[in-house]
């Protein structure tokens, strides 16, 4: 489970890193607009400009809510100790019923024993 955590938070910080590599590339582009001998590939301007925001509203949420998914692992954590918790200790209350009636019936043995060997002294 922890295993299946810290890949799920490398792909949203992989993610995060392609989302912010793209607005890089997208910023650069865009500042070379100006210079009419740079030849942009299958986009125009204002296509190019629609994709720069789209790409820095996807980084807003993807740091936005990466908290939120931290936050999520760490109460993940919590409710999966409190689990392994209730287990160890049903678990525990199960050996401890055991233990008691192998008690009650070494007691139960004892006394048996100690009834008849008074008995048969007298």
């Amino acid at each position: 489970m922890v295993v299946f955590m810290k890949i799920q938070k490398n792909d949203s910080q992989r993610n995060l890193l392609e989302v912010r590599n793209l607005i890089t590339t997208v910023e650069k582009k865009l500042s070379t607009f100006g210079d009419k001998k740079v030849i942009i590939e299958k986009l125009e301007p204002s296509e190019l400009e629609d994709l720069y925001k789209i790409l820095t509203m996807c980084e807003l949420v993807l740091t936005k809510y990466e908290s939120k998914k931290t936050t999520y692992q760490h109460m993940k954590k919590f409710v999966d100790i409190l689990n392994s918790t209730i287990n160890s200790l049903e678990t525990m209350d199960g050996k401890i019923d055991e233990l008691s009636i192998s008690a009650d019936f070494s007691m139960k043995k004892i006394k048996e024993f100690e009834s008849q060997f008074l008995n048969s002294t007298h």
